[in-house]
This record gives C-alpha cells, sequence and structure tokens, in this order.
C-alpha cells in the first residue's frame, strides 16, 4: 500500500508546476462552474509588476522545465497579460493558457504568437454548438473556438501548441468519442485532455451534489455507459491517439462516475509534492481548501517554499481525509493511487 506521509528525513521536492488563477472575471455562465459569481469586494489582483517581481523570484528555486498554468475566469481578461506571458517565456519557463477562445480574434492570436506562449488551450465541452453552448451559457461560444484555432493557425511560424480541454458530463457523454475523433484528424490541434465534472466551482461543498435535480446535465446518470466511454478512450490513449491523460486516469474517472465519494477516498493526495496555486489576490496554497501558505505581494517564493509553516501544511496535505471532489482531476499519477496492482 502507498504511504500517505513522506519518509523521515527525504529531501522536500523542488516545485515544478504552478496553477495561476490570474482572475476571477469572465463573460460567460458556464452551468459547471459559478467563479465568475465570486464575489471580491475590496480585494485588489496583483499587478503587472508584482507578477514579474514573482516570476523573478523562481530563479533560484526550480529547475528546467517549469511550467505555469495560466487561467481565470478567463485569463485573457488580465490587464498585461501578454507582457506577463513574454516575460514568463523569457524566464525560461513552460506557458499554458487555458481560454474559452471568445476573446481570441486575429489581433489576439498574434499577440499569443508573439508573446512566446508555449500552449494555448481551449475549453471545449461539445462537438456540436448546441451542445457546447447550452453548458457554456454563452450563444455562439462554440464557433469562436473554431475561429480562434483558424486565426492562430494562419501563422506559418508558429511554435505555439493549440490544445482543447474537455470536461466529461451527462450532456456531452454522447459526443465525448467523436470530439476524440475530430481531435484525432484535425491536423492543427496538438492534443485533447480530460477531466470528470465536479462540484460546480463557487459553490459549498455538498457530498451529495450529484444527486440534486440542478445538475442532471452534469452528472453522469448511467454509471454503466459512462464506464464504457472510458474504457474506450483508455484504448484510445494506449493506441496512441493525441489524448493528454494517463490511460489508467480513464479507470478512475469510471469509479468515479459509479461511486464519487467512496472512490475519492483511496487516493493519495499529492499537492504539496511539486506544485502550488495562485490566487489573483496573490495568495499561495498546496490546496484551495486549506488556508494560505503565503502572499507573492509580501514574500518570494523560495521563503515561503521553506518557511516551517509551509512545512506543516504540507503535512496536514498529505494527512487529509477529506472527501474532495477536486482529486478527480487533480494532478493525477498512477502511483498515487492505493488500490494495489493497476486495472487492465
Amino acid at each position: 500500500m502507498f504511504s500517505l506521509f513522506k519518509k523521515k528525513n527525504e529531501p522536500e521536492t523542488k516545485p515544478r508546476f504552478c496553477c495561476w488563477v490570474l482572475n476571477y472575471r469572465c463573460m460567460f455562465r458556464c452551468r459547471m462552474c459559478r467563479i465568475w459569481d465570486v464575489h471580491d469586494d475590496g480585494k485588489v489582483e496583483t499587478t503587472l509588476e508584482e507578477k514579474k517581481k514573482f516570476v523573478r523570484s523562481l530563479r533560484e528555486l526550480v529547475d528546467p522545465g517549469f511550467e505555469f498554468h495560466l487561467s481565470g475566469g478567463e485569463p485573457l481578461l488580465t490587464e498585461g497579460i501578454f507582457d506577463l506571458i513574454r516575460f514568463i517565456h523569457e524566464e525560461g519557463h513552460k506557458t499554458n493558457l487555458v481560454t474559452n477562445g471568445f476573446l481570441v480574434n486575429k489581433a489576439v492570436a498574434e499577440k499569443l504568437v508573439d508573446s512566446g506562449l508555449g500552449t494555448v488551450t481551449f475549453s471545449l465541452d461539445g462537438l456540436t454548438a448546441a451542445t457546447h453552448d447550452s453548458l457554456r451559457g454563452m450563444a455562439g461560444s462554440h464557433q469562436k473556438i473554431l475561429q480562434a484555432i483558424e486565426h492562430l493557425n494562419g501563422f506559418s511560424d508558429r511554435k505555439l501548441r493549440i490544445a482543447i480541454l474537455t470536461t466529461i458530463m451527462e450532456k456531452n457523454m454522447d459526443e465525448i468519442l467523436d470530439l476524440v475523433e475530430w481531435v484525432q484528424q484535425d491536423k492543427r490541434l496538438d492534443m485533447i485532455s480530460f477531466q470528470a465534472v465536479t462540484q460546480p466551482f463557487g459553490e459549498e461543498m455538498d457530498a451529495d451534489w450529484t444527486r440534486k435535480e440542478r445538475n442532471s446535465a452534469l452528472w453522469p446518470q448511467d454509471p454503466s455507459k459512462a464506464s464504457a466511454v472510458m474504457q474506450r478512450l483508455r484504448e484510445l490513449k494506449v493506441k496512441g491517439y493525441k489524448i493528454g491523460n494517463h490511460p489508467d486516469h480513464f479507470l478512475q474517472f469510471s469509479d468515479y462516475f459509479l461511486a464519487p465519494n467512496k472512490f475519492l477516498r483511496k487516493v493519495k493526495c499529492n499537492l504539496g509534492d511539486y506544485e502550488f496555486h495562485v490566487d489573483p489576490y496573490g495568495k499561495v496554497f498546496f490546496c484551495c481548501l486549506m488556508d494560505p501558505i503565503g502572499n507573492i505581494k509580501t514574500g518570494s517564493l523560495p521563503a515561503i517554499w521553506s518557511a516551517p509553516q509551509t512545512k506543516k501544511t504540507r503535512e496536514a496535505v498529505y494527512a487529509c481525509r477529506k472527501n474532495c471532489h477536486i482529486m478527480a482531476n487533480c494532478f493525477f499519477e498512477p502511483e498515487a493511487t492505493t488500490q494495489g496492482e493497476k486495472k487492465t
């Protein structure tokens, strides 16, 4: 069985990944997310200079290959976003921007390419406009993504990778495999990755959210059907399709859709090992359900990472037994499970 605790005197791991939520603002009204409804009156987002200072502070801490995952809200609503991406790129770090694509016209596409962005990931939740637009609460959003892909593809010398991120839900279950085939056949697209639907962001944790009528379009209603789709996704990944998930991730999705609360207790939380989160106001977290370990406005990441309080928080993460739905998607690694031998 995999231990939930690090061995005594085991050296701390350097961070390899930062999930940076740049703002909570968004023009969409997605059914699986209420981040746009987060009230932040009186709170001040980090300035561009504060962001650059934070990135600069990583020089003596991280190794080559460190990656920033830039998200929101809608990250393209962030003031100075193109300058920030360029600065991160010049510091030698990888970048991935997750966007709804609505603001990516030809001019924005050119700025993204010129900024040195490594990957742009479009949140696309349906092969058809009817499905995607309904889930995203914005008419025309599906067409905007298709146009954005074409705008980006128009730069023949681009090194920017184009990816798709899809949340698996009841409403789009019948389109998941067709989405994979579309990505596989479209030479403009480099990858599609999946995450399982969780309780909508911005709501208080509720273990019974999957049983609520208002979530019937989100939570898969037929576990056997969901399992069959997950099995096929695993087969396609093993076959070499352009799918970003580890093949065993789909086995865990299948278990999760069958019994979400039971499944989540079998997973070791690896937050604290090698990644951290930063919110729009500079607060640094291992886990959004625990207190922050610092703030980039007032401290450098190297100092925060090695602080005694950070060590205590890291140990609390390893010991956590909360039934956290976020674990369905959080930085999956096959060795993080306690299920014994891998399934085949």
